[in-house]
């Protein structure tokens, strides 16, 4: 804190921001831990801080983050609700009719309401290692706080509809190209940030800073803004989801209104939007994902476990890819296989899909050497490794030393006792299952999820008897050949799960629903929500979220329907099980009601409430 920074009290000031004056520079510091999400209390307290200073002797103010992330974006859980004041869009307006030039100082990721805070300062510098983004459109709606008028005014429509349509951020050196951020600093971002608030205080010599409202960059040329606007529109005609129709609506308002009257249109927009189905099932989708990939309360307690080298016991598939994944992320693999022929195939593979990489410019030369000096191979005993990843259908190995082993592959329900189990994502960003047997040690566990971290997978956590996306797409097929013995065409079939989104991509217009997709609709998605009962009553699944964030990360759900327990619950239980109990006269096996919908139904709950009570 300071002193005599226009009568600011440090005491009035919680945690969240720290307050430092370099000469005539006002730091204000956001330290709200782990990632500066711009809850109120940050919010309110940056407020508080630029109202106290606003009147002072300081010539300028900086805004930068003393943690890996400028700031992750919204606080999530007031999404959806009304926000409690200040309001992000009046936190906003408050930076920049500021009287004196405020900059921002990028650092890590600045997502969602981060770049918002950051577009309303007068500059934006950053580091290197800077990634900023807009990802709104993946949750249904459009920016809360002037964005879609912002944005467009210093870029242009087409890289301002770029990146806010496509949820990927681009890195620092992306956004000064397209004018986003003024500079890019090595060093020291906090000095150097600092200097160009001074420089731009001396150039204005008291004057008011230009606010991003009253820029003109991106608006000069009205036939290339028109253009990107028409693009857009043709390239996301007929989407499930409306709120990218609405998000080009908002930039071309950006164009055609008053800045008071985008700014309107915009929280319009976002009304209209926020409560829509799509956006529900966005938002419960990103919930379940966020809470599935978090470790059971045990695992998540045991700590970090150290792994640096494994050894795969059979070199059939999967193994080939895990080793190349691994190889790729630093860790030093032993392969081991008593048959010479699989193993050479296994290597073949490997070193084809490293060739592959190297022509495509994504992996050099030396980098494909190096990896292949961290790869050993052996014919029958394993010893100097972390870990043991064995092949289910192979014999368990000899063990020089009491070394973990984890199997790959599905984990049986029965005698699965101490077993841990990994079914295998096929790279970075995709979806593995961490399967445990009741009295799996911790410790076995940890190290599968140092493993999935190192790989960058998105790791879920069950109990023996899955992986749930196997079981749920058996269901489906299942449900599908019954709608088959009844007289449904397969052609029929695949159009009605793809006029809801099942077996489609969500980018393109949708098939047209046939006269019949209510009775298959109503068949696929009663014999999913059975199954995924059966998951959580069988110990597979942990919570009905777990079910959701499988279907929807393994692809198989479309992601803006939530989910098959999401559905279920927006469907009624009491309604879902009578349907249940009516199919299951011609096909028990699929549709015989699990007992939970009973257990669920008597209490006056639902699958949700089964999530809040974890």
């Amino acid at each position: 804190m300071v002193n005599g920074a226009g009568g600011m009290d440090g005491k009035a000031l919680a945690d969240a921001v720290r307050v430092e004056r370099r000469g005539a520079v006002l730091l204000l510091i956001l330290a709200q831990r782990p990632v500066n999400a711009l809850t109120q209390p940050l919010r309110a307290t940056l407020s508080a801080a630029l109202r106290a200073v606003a009147d002072s002797d300081l010539r300028a103010v900086v805004i930068c983050s003393d943690l890996a992330a400028f700031s992750a974006g919204a606080d999530m859980s007031e999404l959806g609700k009304p926000a409690a004041a200040p309001g992000l869009r009046a936190l906003c307006t408050q930076i920049e009719d500021f009287p004196k030039p405020v900059i921002v100082a990028l650092n890590g990721s600045t997502l969602g309401a981060g770049l918002e805070l950051a577009l309303a300062a007068h500059g934006r510098v950053a580091s290197p290692a800077a990634h900023l983004g807009l990802p709104e459109i993946g949750l249904g709606v459009v920016p809360e706080a002037g964005a879609t008028q912002r944005l467009p005014r210093l870029v242009g429509a087409s890289a301002a509809l770029k990146l806010m349509l496509e949820p990927a951020p681009i890195s620092a050196a992306q956004a000064l190209t397209i004018g986003l951020v003024d500079q890019v600093f090595e060093g020291d971002l906090r000095a150097q940030a600092c200097a160009f608030a001074e420089r731009l205080a001396e150039a204005l010599q008291g004057r008011a800073p230009l606010k991003t409202s009253d820029r003109r960059d991106g608006l000069r040329d009205g036939k290339a803004f028109q253009a990107a606007i028409a693009a857009a529109r043709a390239r996301y005609a007929g989407t499930p989801l409306p709120a990218p129709a609405r998000l080009i609506d908002c930039v071309e308002a950006c164009q055609l209104l008053p800045w008071e009257q985008g700014l309107a249109f915009e929280a319009t927009a976002r009304e209209a939007l926020i409560n829509t189905p799509q956006a529900q099932g966005l938002r419960h989708a990103y919930f379940a994902e966020r809470r599935a990939i978090f470790p059971p309360a045990p695992l998540a307690d045991f700590g970090a476990a150290k792994l640096g080298s494994f050894a795969v016991w059979g070199a059939a598939e999967p193994a080939a890819d895990l080793v190349a994944q691994a190889l790729a992320a630093g860790l030093r693999v032993t392969l081991v296989e008593p048959s010479r022929e699989i193993l050479v195939a296994a290597l073949q593979k490997i070193a084809s899909r490293q060739e592959a990489a190297v022509g495509e410019g994504r992996l050099t030369p030396e980098a494909r050497d190096a990896d292949w000096a961290r790869l050993s191979t052996a014919s029958d005993a394993i010893g100097g490794v972390d870990l043991v990843l064995k092949n289910a259908d192979t014999p368990p190995p000899p063990l020089e030393a009491d070394i973990p082993v984890i199997e790959l592959g599905a984990l049986p329900a029965r005698a699965a006792g101490t077993r841990v189990g990994l079914s295998v994502a096929a790279a970075a960003g995709l979806v593995a299952e961490l399967a445990a047997g009741a009295e799996a040690l911790v410790a076995v566990q940890a190290l599968g999820l140092a493993l999935g971290r190192r790989l960058g997978w998105k790791l879920l956590f069950t109990g023996p008897g899955g992986p749930i996306d196997r079981r749920l797409r058996a269901a489906l097929s299942a449900a599908i050949s019954q709608l088959e013995a009844e007289g449904l065409a397969r052609p029929i079939i695949a159009a009605a799960l793809g006029s809801f989104g099942i077996g489609v991509s969500g980018r393109g217009p949708l098939p047209a629903a046939p006269p019949e997709a209510k009775r298959v609709l109503d068949a696929c998605l009663a014999a999913l929500a059975n199954q995924a009962a059966r998951l959580i009553s069988e110990g597979v699944a942990r919570r009905p979220l777990d079910v959701d964030a499988a279907a929807v990360l393994h692809g198989m759900f479309p992601r803006w329907q939530g989910g098959p327990l999401f559905q279920a619950d927006k469907r009624g239980l009491l309604v879902l099980r009578a349907d249940l109990k009516r199919r299951a006269e011609a096909a028990p096996q699929i549709y015989a009601p699990d007992p939970l919908f009973d257990r669920l139904i008597a209490d006056g709950r639902d699958f949700a409430t089964l999530n809040r009570a974890d």
